[in-house]
């Protein structure tokens, strides 16, 4: 079997100052640097010549150059600069802004815009303009894709969206009654159906335009995409998120962004991945948790590094000034997580604008850099690989865009004392877990978890009938899930259960909510003194068995065996409190782990090992995030060996499969 080719590039930003002879020559040393792919920003040219062919002929003149050098070419058509590309300031109107809760014309973002793309006259304009751009360039050997919107954003609350936001309701709701009886309102008519952020009598107006503005990013999206097939089905469409929706936080809620529907849209995801700011670096395991959740999303079919950070960000911003080594971690951890693709940002610094002398694997002369050598030397490891499959783990952690929805807008009133992403915090908080103590743990839809032994729900707030029967069909059949935190409170209308904790799925928890406290949280069990955290719940027992009891007496960690598997409820914020204040959560992971064999591959503290194959060979990825050199041993998963890494390094090692 052929090896799949791994798509390894750069964006170029390019400018009017550009020649033909500039961008030949960056091509060249782009391809002498090991690399195979262009990103070419804009795709439309607007300051070229106004003659037949345009705004297209400077495009055209790229694509040949890259037919003559070697090098494959995604035009973006979309990267939030709309003057620079789909609506240039000579079609501007200013209807086209999207407009603010308040009627008013958004400009918040003072480095680039984003329009109504609901707005018919908007929605033709891209269209028109991604048609033309895909007749000019569809029949160049170089093109391999474009890429359709990149860090995708949008929120307004114009009369043509409102009209998109009733059409979303009324297939969702089919009759005004269902929609008043959830949002406790009395509309006699869905074209009633008007924006408030009122939320006393019930959440779900709120939630609902939630819900509906991650998914309008599809609705405009697939316009866009059709557009483009109407005249080119050959060549795939990518469109780009930041970072993964589950670590991002409700910082990006606004945006929208939601990567699983994403993938129902476009042909390939990628990810925009800066994980140095100004103040800090991401640390590993929120690294690993970014990719593996963003993996999950691309339906673990491989996701691509749409930008991968090279660079200070700007003038005044030292402390975002990029290493080789980090680079060496970043670039491998994505690898070893099923990206299929990486695209660095950028190949040369920025001349102008907000982020001048910002970004570049090259200097402002073209010059190579430290980073533009670690480039070079990683195009020979892809070269080897290909795109590689990350190897499952044991465990699941269960994610539902619903239940972030409900708790964005639960402690929206309470933001200056209640944090807003308990939820995706929770998650996070048992990944980091189950990461410290060298478990894999991956991110799942609820349709996937008959592939794991063991499924992890924290904080799942929203769990109806569904979700109900598909957990317990898994119990049922041998699968073991573990709660913690608030499990099951309300369902998909926000309507609280009937029977707490897990509405519909109580049945399998063995106790029954009572109340909630804040004091005496921790528990010991099996000897460990285990540290609970924000809250407890206050249950009484119903047929489960007690494994664990609160400083109080009170039931603090049940058990109940359903069939062929059990359910564990952990009555306090276990997993949520190894991510805020760290505590030993970490000792009930290892507790699970030895319980119940969860742990394939071990490597000795404090390397970090993982996984990946392709078609014929196994790829084990050990990491040392330390400032000295470590020695240890790995085994498992085809593996048993001695390794020794260097301070802030990565070794690769292969097998054979057998």
């Amino acid at each position: 079997m052929k090896k799949q080719e791994f798509l390894y590039g750069v964006v170029i930003k390019l400018t009017r100052e550009d020649t033909l002879a500039d961008i030949e020559r960056n091509f060249m040393q782009i391809k002498e640097s090991g690399m195979n792919t262009v990103v070419v920003w804009p795709a439309f040219f607007w300051w070229e010549k106004k003659e037949s062919g345009y705004p297209f002929n400077t495009g055209k003149a790229i694509l040949t150059i890259a037919e003559r050098v070697g090098i494959k070419i995604i035009m973006e058509l979309a990267g939030q600069l709309p003057m620079m590309e789909y609506i240039p300031d000579f079609q501007m109107k200013d209807e086209y802004y999207c407009i603010d809760a308040q009627g008013h014309k958004q400009l918040d973002y003072n480095s680039f815009g984003v329009l109504n793309y609901f707005h018919p006259e908007v929605n033709e304009q891209i269209c028109r303009i991604f048609e033309q751009a895909a007749k000019a360039y569809r029949e160049s050997s170089a093109l391999i894709g474009y890429d359709v919107f990149n860090e995708t954003a949008f929120n307004s609350y114009d009369q043509y969206t409102m009209e998109k936001f009733r059409q979303w309701l009324k297939k969702k709701y089919q009759t005004i009654e269902r929609l008043n009886d959830a949002w406790e309102r009395s509309y006699t008519d869905f074209s009633q159906v008007t924006f408030a952020p009122w939320m006393w009598m019930s959440i779900m107006p709120v939630a609902d335009f939630g819900a509906f503005r991650k998914a309008s990013v599809g609705m405009f999206l697939k316009n866009w995409c059709d557009a483009i097939h109407r005249v080119d089905n050959a060549h795939p469409l990518i469109a780009d998120n930041i970072g993964s929706m589950v670590t991002r936080g409700t910082g990006s809620y606004e945006r929208p962004q939601d990567d699983f529907a994403l993938k129902d849209t476009v042909d390939e995801i990628g990810m925009s991945f800066y994980p140095k700011t100004v103040k800090k670096c991401k640390p590993p395991h929120n690294r690993w948790n970014t990719f593996d959740a963003f993996y999950a999303s691309s339906k673990r079919e491989g996701f691509y590094i749409a930008e991968m950070q090279t660079h200070i960000q700007a003038l005044f911003n030292p402390t975002t000034a990029v290493r080789p080594y980090e680079l060496k971690l970043w670039c491998c951890e994505a690898l070893a997580a099923g990206a299929k693709g990486l695209i660095y940002w950028m190949w040369r610094p920025f001349t102008k604008g907000l982020q001048t002398a910002g970004r570049g694997l090259v200097d402002y002369k073209n010059r190579s850099t430290p980073r533009l050598e670690f480039a070079k030397d990683f195009s020979k490891l892809i070269q080897e690989t290909g795109p590689l499959t990350p190897l499952p783990g044991k465990v699941a952690i269960l994610f539902d865009e619903l239940c972030e929805d409900f708790q964005v807008f639960y402690t929206k009133c309470y933001q200056s004392v209640v944090d807003p992403n308990i939820y995706l915090n929770s998650v996070c908080g048992a990944y980091h877990a189950f990461f410290d103590i060298g478990v894999r743990a991956d991110i799942v839809k609820l349709h996937e978890i008959q592939d794991y032994k063991m499924l992890i729900l924290s904080n799942h707030l929203v769990i109806g009938k569904e979700t109900a029967k598909a957990l317990g069909d898994y119990v049922r059949g041998g699968g073991i899930i573990v709660c913690d935190g608030k499990i099951g409170v309300v369902d998909e209308v926000s309507m609280l259960n009937s029977d707490l904790p897990g509405g519909a799925f109580n049945a399998y928890m063995g106790e029954d909510y009572l109340d909630s406290d804040y004091v005496d949280m921790d528990f010991v069990m099996n000897g460990t003194r285990y540290q609970g955290y924000y809250s407890k719940e206050l249950v009484q027992i119903t047929n489960g068995n007690v494994l664990a009891t609160f400083e109080d007496g009170a039931p603090a960690v049940i058990e109940k065996e359903v069939g062929k598997g059990k359910v564990i409820t952990i009555n306090t914020y276990l997993w949520y409190g190894y991510m805020q204040a760290r505590n030993n959560a970490h000792l009930f992971a290892e507790y699970l782990a030895k319980e119940y064999d969860l742990q394939e591959l071990t490597v000795t503290a404090p390397l970090k090992a993982r996984v990946s194959e392709n078609e014929n060979d196994r790829y084990a990825f050990i990491f040392n995030y330390t400032y000295e050199p470590v020695c240890g041993h790995l085994k498992g998963q085809g593996f048993d060996c001695d390794v020794t890494v260097g301070a802030n390094d990565v070794i690769v090692i292969k097998e054979k499969k057998s």
